[in-house]
């Protein structure tokens, strides 16, 4: 949030490339060029960053913003998925979420 602060983003790609006189780019950065700066960024943190890809982020977002009430369209718009089939495959199946979230609630007679 405070990288997103700090460069005025309001639309568009968060991850972008920056050039020599610190010029922020208008493209989102290529997946090998991510990869390598995510990785970067878990050693510093004492994560094992050869365990993640950029498809990791993908594949947290989505489950993340599914598990946080997000509706399926939101997301896919949000994202920028074409069709459900797509989408479906980034989110992890959490499948007595829904069943406990009903029982929190009491029925009324």
């Amino acid at each position: 949030m405070d990288w997103i602060t700090e460069a005025a983003l309001v639309r568009g790609p968060v991850f972008r490339g920056i050039d020599r006189w610190g010029h922020l780019g208008e493209e989102g950065l290529h997946a090998n060029s991510v990869i390598p700066l995510l990785r970067q960024a878990l050693a510093r943190a004492g994560i094992a960053g050869e365990l993640y890809t950029s498809h990791s982020l993908r594949r947290g977002f989505a489950t993340w913003a599914h598990q946080s009430g997000w509706d399926l369209k939101s997301l896919m718009s949000y994202v920028g998925w074409k069709d459900m089939k797509s989408a479906m495959r980034y989110i992890e199946a959490s499948p007595f979420l829904g069943m406990a979230r009903l029982t929190e609630k009491p029925v009324s007679p």
